[in-house]
């Protein structure tokens, strides 16, 4: 029997991507939910897969009951995370429906917080994915695109433009990962990980007030890296502030304090500016050299605004169909790469029009 799948925030770029999304790759029927009924009905108008709209607000928990109270399952693509808040989760959790969101709102919650949507889900036997466009990060994707690529790689340069700190913490948090090291800023200082279970560690706290910038998965679920790389280097620019700050050129063997300590720069700069980032960035590129058969090659992808959004709203999509299609035990607060393989969605990334891969 087919599901339902309610689309929240369905007007925006990302909901209106996944929308798409779920219509050529799933079999489900969906019904979409925003603010702007105009731009709602338009949406009904064109798909007959979408078979009712909602003129909601997501910040009143009264104005998403009826919506909740027809769907099987909720994608939250609304923002700005920093003002809707864990609302539209703890939603999903009253009504016992899954839930997933395409950016990081339940991140941006204090610790306690997240503990406590963690402990309800669980209670009420759902399964609730936070960061489905963050993680994997497009960062992850193009290093396992060179991974999967090359038999071994020699350099990796990605480059993040705009002022988008959620992939340039994918694209370290990943480095870092790769040493199986991650770091963890709390309490005004950066500990080792905790002893035990990591999903303690999930969220990696800003040193200003209670904001949450950046969180990671587990180090036992992430993907396999490639070996043996020689050179690993990130910059982020446009910005004369933003390249000042953000500077990373990294050798893999480096011990983590200086990469701590940059990523400790980061952080700061990420919470003085204050401002919600969309999901996987507005362009990135990857420029990745490694051997092939013996023969040296070079690749170079590039992902530019609109498409980084349509990658983020594939991620979703292709995410959420895989959750349809299985049957996942877990319950509470996760992310995709704790319940499902990365690579299954690689796979069908690499696929799509917007990478642009030369030799």
């Amino acid at each position: 029997m087919e599901k339902i799948i309610g689309v929240l925030g369905a007007s925006g770029f990302v909901g209106k991507n996944l929308i798409k999304e779920l219509i050529g790759n799933t079999k489900n029927n969906i019904i979409v939910a925003s603010r702007k009924e105009k731009k709602l009905q338009e949406m009904y108008n064109q798909f007959d897969r979408i078979k009712d709209i909602f003129a909601v607000d997501a910040r009143n928990k009264k104005s998403l009951k009826k919506f909740y109270s027809e769907i099987d399952m909720i994608i939250n693509c609304s923002g700005p995370a920093s003002i809707i808040k864990t609302i539209p989760a703890e939603m999903a959790i009253e009504e016992s429906i899954p839930y997933v969101e395409s950016g990081v709102s339940l991140l941006n919650e204090c610790e306690k917080s997240i503990r406590e949507i963690d402990q309800n889900a669980k209670e009420q036997n759902i399964l609730m994915v936070t960061g489905a466009g963050v993680f994997p990060g497009l960062s992850r994707v193009l290093l396992q695109l060179a991974a999967t690529t090359f038999d071994s790689v020699d350099t990796i340069k990605i480059s993040v433009l705009f002022n988008d700190p959620l992939s340039i913490g994918s694209a370290v948090d990943m480095l870092l990962e790769s040493q199986k090291r991650v770091a963890v800023f709390e309490n005004g200082k950066w500990i080792s990980p905790r002893l035990g279970s990591l999903r303690e560690t999930i969220c990696f706290h800003s040193p200003f007030n209670t904001q949450h910038v950046y969180a990671s998965p587990p180090v036992d679920t992430q993907l396999h890296f490639p070996k043996n790389i020689q050179n690993f280097s990130l910059k982020t620019g446009t910005c004369s502030i933003l390249s000042d700050a953000i500077l990373l050129t990294h050798s893999i063997n480096a011990d983590s304090y200086t990469l701590t300590k940059i990523m400790g720069r980061y952080l700061k700069y990420a919470s003085e500016i204050n401002q919600y980032i969309a999901p996987c960035g507005c362009a990135m590129r990857m420029d990745a050299s490694g051997k092939k058969k013996e023969c040296t090659k070079n690749m170079n992808v590039s992902l530019y605004h609109p498409d980084t959004f349509t990658a983020t709203a594939s991620v979703v999509a292709q995410g959420v169909d895989f959750l349809l299609k299985n049957k996942v035990k877990e319950t509470g607060v996760f992310t995709f790469g704790e319940v499902m393989n990365p690579i299954e969605l690689l796979n069908q990334l690499r696929l799509k029009k917007f990478l642009i891969e030369g030799t």
